[in-house]
């Protein structure tokens, strides 16, 4: 009776036995073959990038171009006994060494340091692989430092690993580095479209995208998921198929939140969360799929060609939308990693960005037909000298004295409402209500503008904005802006306010105070009384007492 063969992963299967099978690092491949071809050998190397992107599998082909009976080579033939020894790793010149799990100066001496005088036992040179190296630790790295500085002339160090910046500069430096990429996610498609074939299996495209998707750019990571899908869906691959297996948001739950988080629906945006729940479905999970939608779909609002899935196209929002939800996305991720509730962080999230997902398009038109309707051709702009439109307290001059002379008076309803709010001020600010009593109110096309006789005043009040605005609503039934301006239209003109202290103090009606200005008309007030005088209004009137 025949024994079936064992079944080999699809990574191991097709893994690249020569440079240009290499996926998606032309540059890295190009390179090696350019030095094998003319000679200009380096005795290390470093290869550096993510996680399978085919650093391990170089390193392979390298040696085997090294040692292959027709090498140096940049074309190893496969099928010398060096060649299939290196592909099968258990040729005795090619060393691997695993620092993940060898990590320590001794392990480095036994495999390395100690065997590395010897010359090769068969081949041309001898090899050392190092996987993973920045593992190694501190002393391992130092022990090794003086054997890839000046290394026997048959031995080559390949070095790579995943965090290049943990490699001490001492060994980089020694090194020829090469920086290998992930792979697109169009180019691992076709990739699995041809091993697909192969292997006689059907993919769906959106399964396909899926795959090659979730891959992250890892060919190693997307041909193992597509050997996962083989066995469990026979030669079928489905979309539903892959993400039943690996945990994707299925996809009418994916529209139905998307749907719900752009049209605002807090409601609807509730009831798909229990189902979720009963899903299973994990939340850092759902909140990566939608951030990929996002993605899709913020690309598509660009005018980008996208392969969405037809569901999605059907979706409509405005780049802006689909930035501040995948800002708001990328900061619940964040969240995830370090909070200890994920379901909390999850649904705050998703409700947080109800209030992201605005469309700030049309506020922008909003705020551009404003000004438009406030530049300098609007009615309110034109009315004539002396009746400039109201500039905002904040950015108006303390000297500002400018107000529009026709304004209207209030209406019987609007006067009550503003003595109302003076009188429930009272109890609170006593000194404000009376500073607004001195004021004058007018209504102007609907706005409400108050205007002061001094700048201290005026002051004052945008001091009590806040309070002021309030106590007017509560008696009006609802939100009015003020607008504060200085001018002569308030109940008690500038020119009226005299200092009372001095015209009526008794030791002035006794005689025994007298007007400088009168015995000496020459008298000028000193000059910081000219600012106060700005500021507080009213006259000065300096006055002296006559000598015993």
């Amino acid at each position: 009776m025949k024994k079936e063969s064992e079944h080999v992963a699809l990574a191991r299967k097709y893994r690249p036995q020569v440079f240009d099978e290499v996926l998606g690092q032309p540059s890295v491949s190009v390179t090696l073959k350019n030095a094998l071809a003319s000679g200009r050998l380096h005795h290390a190397y470093l290869f550096t990038g993510p996680r399978g992107v085919g650093k391990t599998t170089m390193a392979r082909i390298l040696a085997k171009a090294l040692n292959c009976e027709k090498g140096p080579t940049p074309l190893p033939c496969g099928t010398c006994d060096a060649c299939r020894e290196i592909a099968a790793s258990r040729c005795l010149d090619v060393l691997e060494m695993d620092a993940a799990s060898h990590t320590g100066v001794d392990n480095v001496r036994q495999v390395i340091i100690d065997t590395v005088s010897l010359a090769p036992s068969r081949d041309r040179y001898k090899v050392f692989i190092i996987d993973e190296a920045h593992m190694l630790s501190t002393q391992a790295f130092n022990a090794l430092l003086k054997t890839i500085e000046e290394p026997p002339p048959h031995v080559v160090f390949i070095l790579a690993t995943t965090e290049a910046v943990k490699i001490p500069a001492t060994i980089a430096s020694r090194c020829q580095r090469f920086r290998f990429r992930p792979v697109p996610a169009e180019l691992l498609a076709r990739h699995l479209v041809l091993l697909a074939g192969k292997e006689g299996l059907h993919v769906e495209p959106g399964a396909l995208e899926l795959l090659s998707r979730s891959a992250e750019g890892s060919l190693r990571d997307a041909v193992s998921l597509l050997d996962q899908c083989g066995s469990a869906g026979g030669e079928a691959v489905t979309e539903a198929l892959v993400r039943d297996l690996f945990g994707f948001v299925p996809q009418d739950m994916l529209l139905g939140v998307l749907k719900a988080i752009l049209a605002k629906d807090e409601r609807g945006l509730a009831g798909w969360i229990p189902a979720l729940y009963a899903e299973g479905i994990e939340p850092a999970q759902l909140l990566r799929d939608l951030r990929s939608a996002c993605e899709v779909l913020y690309l598509q609002a660009l005018g980008l060609e996208t392969t969405a899935d037809p569901g999605l196209r059907l979706l409509e929002g405005s780049a802006e939308q689909f930035s501040f939800l995948l800002r708001r996305l990328d900061k619940a991720l964040g969240e995830l990693r370090f909070g200890d509730s994920p379901r909390l962080t999850l649904e705050l999230g998703l409700f947080d960005c109800l209030g992201s997902a605005a469309d700030l398009g049309a506020w922008v038109k909003r705020l551009e037909e404003l000004e438009r309707r406030l530049g300098p051709d609007s009615p309110k702009a034109s009315r004539g000298e002396g009746e400039g439109k109201a500039v905002p307290p904040a950015s108006r001059p303390a000297a500002d004295v400018a107000h529009p002379q026709g304004g209207e008076e209030p209406d019987g309803a609007a006067a009550q409402a503003w003595q109302s709010a003076i009188a429930a001020l009272r109890e609170e600010k006593a000194a404000l209500a009376a500073t607004l009593e001195q004021a004058r109110l007018a209504v102007v096309r609907g706005a409400w503008t108050v205007t002061f006789a001094r700048p201290f005043d005026r002051d004052s009040a945008e001091r009590g904005r806040a309070l002021i605005e309030a106590k007017l609503a509560s008696t009006w039934g609802k939100s009015v802006h003020l607008e504060f301006f200085v001018g002569q239209n308030g109940h008690r003109p500038a020119d009226e306010l005299v200092d009372p202290v001095v015209t009526s103090s008794p030791a002035a009606q006794a005689g025994t105070w007298k007007d400088a200005a009168e015995a000496s008309p020459a008298v000028e007030p000193p000059a910081g009384f000219s600012k106060a005088q700005h500021v507080l209004g009213g006259k000065v009137r300096i006055v002296k007492k006559p000598a015993p």
